[in-house]
């Protein structure tokens, strides 16, 4: 179980480096944003996290079950706008339009981070 657990920490970690790279690389931009790479990394985020939860409950250890709520609110919600990001740079291309959500993306997975690290 400690390998399946290993993995999934792994790929949490890639997920959010595909979150947060790409953010913190184009933060300054007002074009041409990754948010192709944004939006597959909240899907790794999102269910590499609940992955870790669920195998986390299997476990001997307590959990802070409200920690992982606020955690769960905020990953829904930088998967909901990378994949408004995502689907509006499909149906129009036009960078300027992504680049509200590209940022929400970004900054609520920094808060994510935050929280994982100080709380």
């Amino acid at each position: 179980m400690e390998l399946v657990y290993s993995t999934l920490v792994v790929a949490h970690f890639i997920g959010l480096a595909a979150i947060v790279g790409p953010f913190l690389v184009q933060m300054r931009k007002n074009g041409d944003f990754a948010i192709a790479a944004v939006f597959g990394g909240a899907i790794t985020q999102l269910v590499s996290g609940l992955l870790l939860v669920g195998v986390a409950e299997m476990g001997d250890g307590d959990l802070n079950h409200i920690k992982i709520g606020v955690k769960l609110v905020i990953a829904l919600l930088v998967f909901v706008a990378a994949l408004l990001g995502w689907l509006r740079a499909r149906k129009s291309g036009n960078d300027r339009s992504i680049k509200k959500f590209f940022h929400a993306a970004g900054g609520l997975a920094l808060i994510n981070v935050v929280l994982a690290v100080f709380w």
